[in-house]
């Protein structure tokens, strides 16, 4: 089979994540009105995270007059749903989020078509690529573009350790950077032997993104026999939980029978079906071939939107699993140091063992949510909500990039503002000169300069300071409205020599200690 360029559509939302928590929402729940809104004219899409789809243009180009036609249809659809969405977007870019919210883009290749939705970002239009024009747009992006793109691409090149993570393509892109390849164009002069040679399994893949293909070229290898697994009960399944520990099965039968073939599943489409006939039907895509975790929450995923936003009238009777595309399994790199060991596979196996003893709510596991207060940087969520595979790859450590967040480094002991705002035993003094509590007026000017900080039967001596760092947020929501001062402050007791480092937060007029610095 000739390897072609397949035609794809991105639409990408960058910053829906922060959409999502500045109103309250998850980012997968508050989505899934836009997928649908897609999916009522493209039924098979694919949703690679939330702020990402992803689908071919062959069929649904040809049903609607062309690529253009097709962009137009899909933006048409998206300002429809986000038009019952206006209040609470507009509310969520009052945080100071004020930029386009998503782009859309047609081209040659997955790469390309994300460069486009980007560019798109910037118009305020969608960006169709003209067919076999992909490759000249690439030839001068820089390959900056892979950490921007990393989530619409996928894991490039699984002999790569960290590959799922956002800092191991910095390191990637600066690699090449230091070998002289700033652009797409520099990387496609070079012949795909060479790159193997110096980059190993990245080097292919990178050449073909590189010429406006996916990692993927079109399958070459028969798929393993019997490869679709369904599952028909005998009665019909109204408790969820119980339809996903039945995925499960599915999911380690569908994995353990393409493995011993050598082959991954990179591609699956996901068949729901209840009782009277309705039916939840999606394509998923995952680079670096799906494990039965990750499938298993893909299905949560799914599931939880039909019963959301359809309610089916009666439980589940079947699941079907079907692999639309395997590739070779190249396996993973181990790594020398850091990324993923044999322990953290074991405290994996763990993880579960105990989340199906005593429930998924039994284990927590802390996830990057992000914000301005170091307190709600991360969360604990249930285990079940985490792809603790790919989780392992990730720093347990993430850039703040929140307008108005302090600046690095994080402290290391965090209260609760919301638990411990109302204990005294966290309330401190924050003392000038004269002895007087600190104030800071509308306009975030200090009374005087902090020189002592009193906490219950302590007083420490200020040897340095830092701020006023205000803080404003929710202020369309009385109910999670907050307006709020932060300190921080290098301390000393009395005449010892240890000193301490701390953040002090003033709010209604009351400070209060926030976090202490290790």
């Amino acid at each position: 089979m000739r390897d072609q360029p397949t035609r794809v559509v991105v639409v990408q939302f960058p910053h829906w994540s922060s959409y999502a928590d500045a109103i309250g929402r998850s980012a997968r729940s508050a989505f899934e009105p836009i997928v649908r809104a897609v999916t009522a004219h493209v039924p098979l899409v694919e949703v690679t995270a939330p702020g990402i789809i992803v689908f071919a243009t062959r069929g649904p180009s040809r049903y609607v007059g062309g690529d253009d036609a097709l962009a137009s249809l899909v933006r048409a659809a998206i300002e429809q749903q986000l038009g019952t969405m206006h209040g609470s977007l507009d509310a969520a870019q009052g945080t100071g989020a004020a930029r386009p919210l998503y782009g859309v883009g047609i081209a040659d290749g997955r790469l390309a078509a994300a460069i486009a939705a980007r560019h798109s970002l910037h118009t305020g239009t969608p960006y169709v690529v003209a067919p076999g024009a992909s490759r000249n747009v690439l030839a001068d992006t820089p390959v900056q573009a892979l950490v921007e793109c990393v989530e619409v691409v996928g894991a490039v090149g699984a002999g790569v350790p960290g590959a799922d993570d956002v800092a191991s393509y910095r390191e990637v892109v600066s690699l090449l950077q230091r070998l002289g390849l700033y652009r797409f164009g520099d990387v496609a002069t070079l012949s795909e032997p060479d790159l193997i040679a110096r980059l190993g399994a990245f080097g292919r893949d990178l050449f073909r993104l590189a010429h406006g293909m996916d990692r993927h070229p079109p399958l070459t290898v028969a798929p393993p026999p019997d490869r679709v697994c369904a599952r028909q009960f005998d009665a019909p399944v109204e408790s969820r939980d119980a339809v996903l520990v039945m995925v499960d099965e599915l999911a380690t039968s569908v994995v353990e029978h393409v493995v011993a073939h050598g082959l991954a599943v990179v591609r699956l489409h996901v068949l729901i079906e209840s009782d009277h006939g309705e039916r939840s039907e999606r394509m998923w895509y995952r680079a670096d071939g799906w494990s039965a975790s990750a499938i298993v929450e893909s299905v949560r995923w799914q599931l939880d939107a039909w019963i959301q936003h359809d309610a089916p009238t009666s439980g589940v009777v079947g699941v079907r699993l079907s692999p639309e595309q395997v590739v070779a399994n190249v396996g993973r790199q181990a790594a020398l140091w850091g990324g993923e060991r044999d322990g953290d596979r074991h405290a994996q196996r763990a993880i579960r063992r105990v989340a199906d003893m005593h429930g998924a709510e039994s284990v927590t596991i802390p996830t990057w949510r992000g914000g301005r207060d170091p307190a709600r940087w991360f969360e604990f969520v249930r285990s079940d909500a985490v792809d603790l595979e790919r989780r392992i790859a990730r720093e347990t450590t993430m850039p703040v990039v929140w307008r108005g967040s302090l600046p690095s480094p994080a402290p290391s002991l965090v209260f609760d503002a919301v638990s411990d705002a109302h204990d005294t035993g966290w309330e401190i003094a924050v003392c000038g000169a004269d002895g007087q509590p600190v104030r800071v007026t509308s306009r975030h000017v200090m009374s005087d300069e902090p020189t002592v900080v009193r906490m219950r039967t302590s007083t420490y001596d200020v040897l340095a300071w830092a701020g006023p760092w205000p803080i404003e947020e929710c202020w369309w929501d009385a109910r999670r409205a907050r307006r709020a001062v932060r300190l921080q402050l290098l301390l000393r007791e009395g005449g010892a020599e240890q000193t301490r480092a701390m953040i002090a937060v003033l709010e209604r007029r009351v400070w209060r200690l926030a976090a202490w610095y290790a």
